[in-house]
């Protein structure tokens, strides 16, 4: 007969064993957030999710508010976050005993006269548990910290595209101020150029292409509306907000470009080190490459129950004794597990592959994108707008002399906000390649800390400075009847000059024009001394008999009575050449 104190040891040891798992505190949120405040991004302290919303959507959105808002309120990352619960609970069950199996048999005996029955009472565990339970637990807490670090790796990724949600919904609604701007000059010419065909100066065909080109910069200021929407919608939809929460207001400016970069070799270096999904797919595969070995030497160990029983027979004698289920490996020898575990780790083994191949082609395709994008703002700010902004000063000067007409100044104009667009564009693609960047290193950037400069502001850009421009509400010259009233047209107000960026380098005239065609007003170069001027037929050149194709152009004797002049003397005439007959040809503007 087994002693009764066998029976106790199954009890003992699965209350033993049961007390070394439990689950993980908050489920490993608080790992998580460590996890990604290591890496530059921390969410909003206190557990009040509505009140710091609505704190926040009190102030102008900055990128930093807008992550915060994200990793609080977005449903995508709070049912990722819920994901790790079942890490937690595969830990807590892996780190317990299966409950133990209580047997009963009651036998009636065969002969009525017969005084008592047959009562079996067993108890039994599942020794494979038991057995295994070290390793269960390890392989369970290997896939626990691969989901927290995977958990923290999408909480990054979050942030980064945040950050270039914001960055292009800031630059969409610049370049939707940018283009409105495009299209009211586009606007105030087309009215122009009604007024100078009603007045007789233009043909059908130059009213038709200044009336096509403001339709075309209408459609492009609508379009640049439309897709500044379509970004805050985005934004809105990343931060987590509801449609009666869309209160918020943007910082109106991105920054400029930094001055200094990051070196692509140390960038790769330090994504190797922080990405966290590589982190998180070399910590799987490590997991299941022990769970395979281990399914490898155990193929042939199935199901083994260890147990006691206790039994009282027919004649009142109690029987007590220990009981092993074994199950025998004849038909089934475990293959099936063995090759279940080989394809989860070579699974494991490929994806973990997939994202170290992504991570350094990630990082070098952003770089390139930065780069890329750093290079165009530059050409901009340096050269092409500067030389647009010389180009309308000079305009402005030769419209004044009226050696140009006030449609070419227009088009000078809409080309200089066109300048202005693409380096606005340029700067967002910048920062939106930052954004793709940091997401790629896996970390906030080392150069992340440079201080910034706000860019120029398409508000202020198109708000008329400087002097007045050229007044023709007095001008007596026959035909132009059509231009009186052209100073206060929508879209004219932005004509006069404008200052460039701050530190931009802005070529300015500094001499007088140079004597060139009168292309605005219909007068080729003439020679001798100055002519009354019929504008009746507007639009169409003046050119000589003789030597048509000179350069010569004389104004100096020509009575504009209410031109205002803010600009140097005009060249001195020339006086030894003989007077051209002037014929009227048509001119094309």
């Amino acid at each position: 007969m087994v002693p009764r104190k066998y029976l106790y040891v199954p009890a003992l040891s699965a209350a033993l064993l049961s007390g070394c798992a439990s689950i993980p505190s908050d489920w490993g949120r608080s790992d998580v957030a460590d996890l990604a405040r290591s890496h530059g991004r921390s969410a909003p302290s206190g557990g009040d999710a509505a009140a710091f919303t609505r704190q926040a959507l009190d102030r102008p959105l900055t990128p930093e508010i807008a992550v915060q808002l994200a990793l609080l309120n977005n449903p995508g990352l709070r049912r990722d976050t819920a994901e790790l619960g079942f890490a937690a609970a595969q830990v807590y069950d892996a780190g317990r005993l299966a409950n133990p199996v209580l047997s009963a048999v009651r036998l009636s005996p065969g002969d009525p006269t017969a005084a008592n029955a047959s009562l079996t009472l067993g108890i039994a565990v599942n020794f494979v548990n038991l057995l295994f339970l070290p390793a269960n637990s390890r392989f369970a807490g290997a896939q626990f910290e691969s989901a927290k670090l995977s958990l923290a790796s999408r909480t990054l990724n979050l942030a980064s595209e945040v950050e270039a949600a914001y960055y292009e919904a800031v630059g969409a609604e610049q370049l939707a101020q940018m283009r409105e701007a495009v299209a009211k000059a586009a606007r105030a010419s087309a009215g122009l150029g009604q007024r100078f065909f009603d007045a007789g100066n233009i043909n059908r065909r130059e009213l038709a292409m200044e009336q096509a080109s403001a339709s075309q910069a209408e459609l492009d200021a609508l379009a640049a509306r439309a897709e500044a929407i379509e970004a805050r919608s985005k934004l809105h939809r990343l931060m987590g907000l509801s449609s009666s929460q869309d209160v918020w207001a943007l910082e109106a400016r991105l920054a400029e470009p930094l001055p200094r970069e990051d070196e692509l070799d140390a960038l790769s270096k330090l994504a190797a080190e922080s990405r966290l999904d590589v982190a998180s797919a070399r910590k799987n595969a490590e997991a299941l490459a022990a769970r395979f070995g281990l399914e490898r030497r155990t193929r042939l160990i199935n199901g083994i129950q260890i147990g006691a029983e206790r039994e009282k027979d027919f004649d009142g004698s109690i029987n007590v004794g220990p009981t092993l289920e074994l199950e025998l490996p004849l038909f089934n020898w475990g293959g099936g597990r063995v090759a279940a575990a080989q394809a989860s780790l070579a699974q494991a083994e490929a994806s973990l592959d997939e994202a170290v191949l992504d991570s350094g082609n990630e990082v070098k395709l952003a770089y390139a994108k930065l780069v890329s994008a750093k290079t165009r703002a530059e050409r901009y700010r340096d050269a092409l707008i500067p030389q647009r902004e010389a180009v309308v000063a000079r305009m402005q000067e030769e419209v004044n002399y009226m050696l140009v007409g006030i449609f070419e100044l227009l088009v000078a104009k809409q080309q200089e906000y066109e300048a202005y667009a693409g380096y606005l564009e340029a700067v967002r693609d910048y920062w939106i390649a930052r954004a793709e960047l940091t997401q790629a290193v896996g970390r906030r950037l080392p150069s992340s800390d440079q201080p910034v400069e706000a860019t120029l502001d398409p508000a202020e850009l198109t708000r008329p400075k400087g002097a007045a421009a050229m007044d023709h509400s007095k001008m007596g010259m026959p035909g132009m009847d059509g231009m009186e009233g052209m100073d206060d047209m929508e879209g004219m107000e932005g004509m006069e000059s404008m200052p460039g960026m701050p530190g931009m380098k802005s070529s300015q005239p500094d001499s007088a024009p140079s004597n060139s065609g009168h292309a605005g007003h219909g007068m080729k170069p003439g020679k001798g001394p100055a002519m009354p001027m019929d504008h009746s037929q507007h639009g169409q050149s003046s050119t000589p008999a003789k030597d048509a194709q000179s350069g010569d152009h004389d104004m100096g004797d020509m009575p504009m009575p209410g031109m205002k002049h803010e600009m140097p003397a005009p060249p001195r005439r020339r006086k030894d050449v003989e007077q051209p007959v002037i014929q009227e040809q048509p001119h094309a503007h």
